[in-house]
């Protein structure tokens, strides 16, 4: 399966990412409350790399802050001769995932001149953690998220920052999990996506 992370805004998102425009806390003219773009943090790497479970593998634990004094942190496994690389890359990404077999999440292009390429995403690189939002009131579902919206914020349709492992997660998913960070949290919507990413050494 081969899918483009979106080289420009959905179209559900367009009137939404126009309205931002719009002097912060003012009203578009149609009503709707006036969404304001803010930066995200990305992923910061948590104490020391440790062996892995089989000759040559290493462990590492990263964390991404989702507010409010909220850190997710996840500890992955990567495998002999790989580097992990955290990276922001701003929307829209401008690089294409696949899966390539192995039900991982691979970038098998990136487009020229995108802000993928930009910011540093490599072929080759596979997808391992990314910044997301959890479904509240959108209708993005996101796979595995650390940080899951409590009761009262569901039945207010209140959507929350979290952490998405791909590992063990289906394509789709992941993609799903990408995409979702277009959707706003509070009436803000993050310029830029967080990524975890395993490279191979072997380039």
């Amino acid at each position: 399966m081969r899918v483009a992370a979106p080289a420009a805004p959905r179209p559900a998102l367009a009137p939404r990412l126009a309205s931002r425009r719009l002097r912060a806390g003012a009203r578009h003219p149609s009503g709707r409350r006036v969404l304001r773009s803010v930066l995200a943090a990305g992923f910061n790497r948590y104490g020391t790399r440790e062996d892995g479970p089989t000759p040559g593998s290493f462990m590492e634990t990263y964390g991404l802050d989702l507010g409010g004094g909220t850190i997710a942190r996840e500890t992955l496994t990567f495998p002999p001769d790989s580097t992990a690389v955290a990276l922001e890359v701003a929307r829209p990404l401008g690089v294409v995932f696949e899966d390539v077999g192995d039900g991982r999440c691979t970038a098998v292009e990136i487009l020229e001149g995108s802000n993928a390429a930009a910011a540093g995403v490599a072929v080759g690189d596979v997808l391992r953690l990314a910044s997301a939002v959890a479904a509240g009131k959108s209708t993005v579902e996101v796979g595995k998220f650390q940080v899951e919206p409590s009761l009262g914020m569901r039945k207010k349709g209140a959507n929350r920052r979290a952490c998405f492992c791909a590992d063990g997660q289906s394509f789709a998913a992941t993609m799903d999990a990408v995409v979702s960070n277009g959707e706003d949290v509070d009436g803000d919507v993050a310029e830029t996506v967080a990524l975890l990413l395993e490279r191979p050494n072997t380039r």
